[in-house]
């Protein structure tokens, strides 16, 4: 906080001892009106910043209860890559109990991008449904394609109520995570029983019927022990997070959040500090989200000043290198060569005005169907 208002570390001018003093001076004045000074660096922002938006709500002792923030940058993101938006309240942050509860996406760099900032004193279906409510506000009322969330009741309750035209559906990391306290055999078996089903869960090729089938089988095999109805219950909800049951979705992909959820856990463990201020907190949150915006610019400069190496000449190729960052360009660059080797035609057929073209990947025997709409002159594909 020193080095804000000096300009830098180098302008400080003071010996730890002195600075020690300060920061238990500063931390008592903190604590009588945290609150309060948490509000009004809020108020100040939105006041001052035509595109800051925030809201918040206290209890009957004037105590804080609920906060939503977003600032202009974030709101500008959201309305460039707001089509999937994950919600994640499992963040504590401060001595008050009140949770963490952002909601994030991922850039065109395949990394995560923080929309919306907020605090909740209870986790129940109304503070979710203001929230929600707020969040949509903020963002011009536009929804997202795709939300996806934990299992909580409440947060399933107020999506069903505030949503009107989002796709809910769960986080796959967060469900995967719970397998192993959910298992009851031994380690040796469970380790063969997590391999068989990260084979058939992440699998984004695998046929709906095809899970369904292998699944059972998974289940027949092991004894899952005491928490077999929690496995029968993941089952009855499939269509909401396995990949082989959202094929008909055109970002399926977007349920596959491992990578994301990862990313974004890790960085929002930065904020977790059970004895924390709400004025520490704001701090810590600020600064993050600078050094996650410092990498997308840097990133957005790499990538206008340098191009990715090709590897077949292929035109296709060549336009998906000038039009990707070069985070997606080396996804799409690996398909496009897979692509070149090993398929081949087994068929062609048309229906209700659409052309399918059956495709066969010789090296893992898979038929793709490539459906192409003349009308409208878009390609769907399983390929990528």
């Amino acid at each position: 906080m020193c080095k804000e208002h000096v300009s830098g570390f180098e302008n400080i001018g003071a010996s730890l001892n002195q600075f020690k003093n300060f920061h238990r001076d500063d931390k008592c004045y903190i604590n009588e009106r945290d609150g309060q000074l948490f509000i009004d660096r809020f108020k100040n922002l939105a006041d001052t910043r035509e595109d800051f938006y925030f809201d918040y709500e206290v209890d009957a002792d004037n105590s804080l209860v609920r906060a939503v923030w977003a600032d202009g940058v974030a709101r500008r993101n959201y309305s460039v890559f707001g089509d999937a938006v994950s919600f994640d309240p499992t963040y504590s942050t401060n001595k008050y109990s009140m949770v963490f509860t952002p909601f994030t996406g991922v850039d065109n760099h395949r990394r995560s991008v923080t929309f919306c900032g907020a605090l909740l004193f209870r986790e129940n279906e109304e503070s979710f449904t203001w929230l929600f409510r707020r969040f949509l506000d903020a963002m011009g009322v536009k929804e997202p394609l795709y939300l996806i969330t934990d299992q909580d009741p409440g947060i399933i309750a107020s999506v069903s109520n505030v949503f009107k035209t989002a796709r809910h559906r769960f986080c796959m990391w967060h469900i995967m995570n719970k397998v192993p306290s959910k298992y009851g055999s031994s380690a040796t078996d469970f380790q063969e029983f997590q391999r068989k089903l990260n084979g058939i869960v992440w699998d984004e090729e695998l046929e709906a019927h095809e899970f369904d089938g292998r699944w059972s089988e998974i289940m027949e095999e092991h004894a899952v022990g005491p928490e077999r109805e929690w496995f029968e219950e993941m089952f009855k909800i499939r269509w909401q997070w396995v990949m082989a049951h959202c094929r008909d979705l055109s970002m399926g992909s977007v349920l596959r959040t491992t990578q994301r959820s990862e990313s974004e856990n890790s960085f929002f463990k930065k904020f977790e500090n059970n004895c924390g201020t709400l004025v520490e907190f704001w701090m810590r949150f600020e600064n993050a989200v600078d050094q996650q915006r410092y990498t997308q610019k840097k990133l957005d400069n790499e990538n206008r000043h340098s191009s990715p190496k090709l590897l077949s000449q292929l035109p296709i190729e060549i336009h998906g290198a000038r039009v990707y960052t070069h985070e997606m360009f080396e996804e799409f660059q690996r398909e496009v060569i897979s692509s070149t080797t090993g398929l081949s035609a087994r068929g062609f057929s048309e229906e209700t005005g659409v052309e399918i073209t059956n495709l066969k990947d010789g090296p893992r025997g898979k038929v793709f169907d490539i459906k192409f709409n003349p009308c409208m002159t878009t390609y769907y594909d399983q390929c990528f």
